[in-house]
């Protein structure tokens, strides 16, 4: 039981580190849940983080 509540837990870190970048908490959390940690670090890697609109 234990290591299922360790790999949930990184999941959600992945997931709310991919808040900043395209895609959101729910692609990054999904890829990490689904294939693994590191294959969804990757592709946070490889994305760039969202633009923000400049003060008007």
């Amino acid at each position: 039981m234990m290591p299922v509540l360790v790999y949930v837990g990184i999941c959600l870190i992945i997931g709310v580190i991919g808040e900043s970048r395209r895609g959101g908490f729910v692609l990054y959390f999904l890829l990490a849940a689904l294939l693994t940690p590191p294959v969804a670090l990757l592709a946070m890697i490889m994305t760039s983080p969202r633009r923000r609109k400049p003060a008007a």
